[in-house]
């Protein structure tokens, strides 16, 4: 369901990427609009819960050893879900439900579409208790000792996190059915709230999956061998961070609506914004430090970069963790001015915003999610991938188009082009500006959609066509890279946190640089 979702989410990604860059245009303003929402909803709910959904079942039963709770309740959340799922996307397709992603009243959808909805959240939560029992029972059977793995306690948080998308979902979706049913008036300040604690909630289990998901990478593309130079303690204290600071940070969805006070607005969405960024920090150091030691340990000790140039570059696993995690870090760089009162001001509903959740959803989450799965396919199928030549190009690919399509989106935002707008070719001859960024943009959406297909033909044909294999070797071969410890002595960390540092400063500078002088570069108003 996974592989079907991100199939028609590309699809959609085709029509609203090109028609926004003027390639291929859709006439239509209500085409364009369904495309959109379809295009949102696969992407940012659809794609990425599935592969969640699969992820916590293999990481509660693979890794611990032990069989799911219950199979007919895993398969009665799935039934869910796969009814909740074909409702929306009957409703999008059929033109009843285009009310984009967020779905903010006074529109509204046909009433098939929240139920839906509901039943699909409904679905995700079964699938999440299922999770937390398959946890209790290992631990009750015995089949681990002391604290749950690193990756399975990352998962575990993302699935607590889950918990309140899941009351937030069914609180602003229950007040809509209520508001069309004539029962009650609608107060959109009040549906935004808890629409964006389903919205922001839910982007930061994406987040703490994907971290989890950097983790499960680290291990599997060196051979379980990076695991003994990572701080298991550390990295679960990052993990637990993530509880503290998600909920406080709703607010900058809502930092330039009127109808919240202003001591909400900058202590929600700018305090609690910036405290989200301090685990993901350090989750960085911990990752690269751990791939860094490993590297001077195995004889790559000269200098403070000197282990860089070792990096296993052709490994799809290692080029997927350390792409992935560069896009992240520059979507956290870009998120800066959305974060800040006044210069939000200036970048709200411009294609910035869209940039910055391509930048951590698409190349951050997706692009580690599609690295893992060279790695799961093969171990649930036991086939070996069918090739390793289209995932190590499949990676860069992605890599390349995601960085294209950001970057050209950052400058249309910094020009002031809107984001969910239809762009005649009239309009850039308005604003010529526009038109070299936009261009950019369409090539950036062709080149990810290009990575796309690799992506999903390679799973397809690994599950039909990839060599049944049982040995181990085998079915990882040309996933994990080959390392000899010779010296863990010179294990040191100190080049990634010199990265580290520097990227913290390049993030306190943009929102400097980027939100500031933005700001004082416009005309005066007396």
């Amino acid at each position: 369901m996974a592989l079907i979702s991100i199939a028609i989410g590309g699809i959609a990604a085709i029509l609203v990427g090109l028609s926004r860059s003027s390639l291929v245009l859709l006439r239509d303003p209500g085409s364009y609009y369904l495309w959109l929402t379809a295009h949102g909803i696969n992407m940012l709910i659809f794609w990425i819960l599935w592969f969640e959904i699969a992820l916590l079942y293999f990481v509660g039963t693979v890794l611990l050893n032990a069989p799911i709770y219950s199979v007919r309740v895993g398969w009665a959340a799935f039934g869910l879900m796969l009814a909740g799922w074909a409702m929306i996307e009957y409703t999008i397709f059929s033109g009843r439900a285009s009310v984009l992603f967020t779905a903010y009243p006074p529109l509204a959808a046909d009433p098939l579409f929240y139920a839906g909805y509901i039943i699909y959240v409904l679905g995700a939560g079964l699938a999440v208790i299922t999770f937390f029992l398959t946890l209790y029972r290992a631990r009750v059977e015995g089949r681990y000792r002391g604290s749950l793995p690193l990756v399975t306690w990352g998962a575990a948080i993302a699935a607590i996190i889950a918990v309140t998308v899941v009351v937030h979902g069914l609180i602003s979706l229950a007040y809509v059915v209520f508001w069309l049913a004539g029962s009650i008036p609608m107060n959109v300040m009040i549906y935004r709230w808890f629409f964006w604690g389903l919205g922001h909630d839910a982007q930061y289990v994406n987040v703490t999956a994907m971290v989890a998901v950097w983790y499960a990478l680290l291990a599997l593309s060196t051979g379980l061998v990076a695991t003994r130079f990572v701080n298991e303690r550390y990295a679960k204290i990052a993990f637990a961070m993530y509880i503290l600071f998600v909920v406080p940070g709703i607010g900058h969805h809502i930092l330039v609506d009127p109808g919240f006070s202003t001591p909400l607005k900058q202590a929600s969405g700018s305090v609690g914004s910036h405290f989200l960024s301090i685990p993901s920090m350090l989750h960085a150091l911990a990752l690269l430090g751990g791939l860094e030691a490993l590297l001077r340990a195995s004889g790559y000790s000269k200098g403070l970069f000197g282990w860089f140039k070792a990096i296993p570059w052709k490994n799809p696993g290692t080029s997927g963790l350390l792409l992935s995690m560069l896009l992240f870090g520059i979507g956290g760089i870009v998120a800066q001015p959305q974060t800040t009162l006044q210069p939000n001001l200036l970048f709200h509903n411009t294609m910035w915003v869209p940039a910055h959740f391509h930048l951590t959803v698409v190349g951050g989450t997706t692009l580690a999610f599609m690295a893992l799965s060279y790695y799961l396919i093969p171990l649930v199928t036991l086939r070996r991938l069918f090739s390793v030549s289209m995932a190590r190009l499949q990676i860069y690919l992605a890599f390349i188009g995601i960085l294209t399509m950001a970057v050209s989106m950052s400058v249309l935002g910094w020009l002031g082009a809107p984001r969910r707008t239809l762009i005649f070719p009239e309009t850039f001859a308005e604003y010529p500006y526009w038109i070299v960024p936009a261009t950019a943009l369409g090539v950036g959406v062709l080149i990810f959609i290009a990575s796309g297909v690799m992506y999903v033909l390679n799973a397809i044909l690994t599950i039909l066509a990839g060599m049944r294999t049982i040995d181990p070797k085998m079915l990882m071969d040309g996933l994990m890279s080959p390392y000899e410890i010779k010296d863990p002595s010179v294990a040191r960390k100190i080049g990634s946190l010199v990265i580290v540092i520097i990227i913290l400063v390049i993030v306190l500078l943009s929102l400097y640089f980027v939100s500031f002088i933005r700001l004082a570069l416009l005309p005066p108003i007396w």
